[in-house]
């Protein structure tokens, strides 16, 4: 069993219109929220407790989620100012976490696990982070390019492979964020390569990407679930009568 956190604070501004009056992680495609579907992975994946921050809208996210009683979560409201995503999780987590836990990072890139996807427990030796990949895209160069030798460790900024947002994380990379501050994970992630503790493996899956108010708009007339949808809706439909 793994402790989840997700990352629901941002403003959504690539969205524009669209998330004017609702967060992004409310959006829906083909019928289903892409914060319900995060949801949906976790309890899939055998979710022990989790976390989710909010901030933009964040009272919506929070009534959203007024009747969810699938597995523990504990909302993080940063009323004050966002505090970005290491700020963010080490506000929320405090010392409730000291074990390994799964980082999901952009709920609105959907992720489709094989059958046989199984998420790791546990983070691999000498490893502080763990990063789940896929190949770099040929039409697009707006990931972050990632390699990575045959023992699993990664160097970024170089190669054919890019971060789709799941990560495994040990909680004591942030224990010298102060409370309610603002950080990033970005440099993190940078101090974790350059000490050769940065990790990674190929996700078993696919991977959709709807950050963008193009490619959100151009999926909205399609089928994206498939034959999960009624078992995703059934799940939804749990906390949200």
């Amino acid at each position: 069993m793994n402790d989840f956190f997700f990352l629901a604070a941002g403003f959504g501004k690539r969205m524009q219109e669209w998330t004017h009056s609702i967060p992004k992680p409310l959006l829906k495609i083909d019928g289903i929220t892409f914060l319900d579907f995060a949801l949906y992975n976790a309890w899939k994946w055998g979710v022990h407790k989790s976390w989710i921050n909010v901030h933009y809208l964040g009272d919506k996210i929070i009534e959203h989620l007024e009747n969810f009683s699938e597995f523990p979560i504990k909302i993080s409201f940063e009323k004050k100012e966002i505090l970005g995503t290491a700020g963010g999780i080490r506000t929320a987590i405090g010392a409730d976490s000291t074990q390994d836990f799964i980082v999901i990072y952009n709920p609105d890139t959907l992720l489709f696990p094989s059958e046989t996807f199984q998420i790791r427990k546990q983070l691999p030796a000498n490893s502080k982070i763990h990063l789940y990949l896929q190949p770099q895209p040929q039409e697009t160069n707006n990931y972050t390019r990632i390699s990575m030798s045959e023992d699993g460790r990664l160097r970024l900024g170089e190669g054919n492979f890019f971060y789709i947002g799941l990560a495994l994380l040990d909680p004591k990379l942030l224990e010298t964020i102060p409370l309610h501050s603002v950080a990033d994970l970005s440099p993190i992630f940078k101090f974790a390569a350059a000490n050769n503790q940065l990790t990674g493996e190929l996700f078993d899956g696919n991977t959709l990407d709807l950050g963008e108010k193009e490619l959100y708009e151009s999926y909205l007339s399609r089928s994206v679930f498939g034959e999960n949808k009624e078992d995703i809706l059934r799940f939804v439909d749990r906390y949200l009568k």
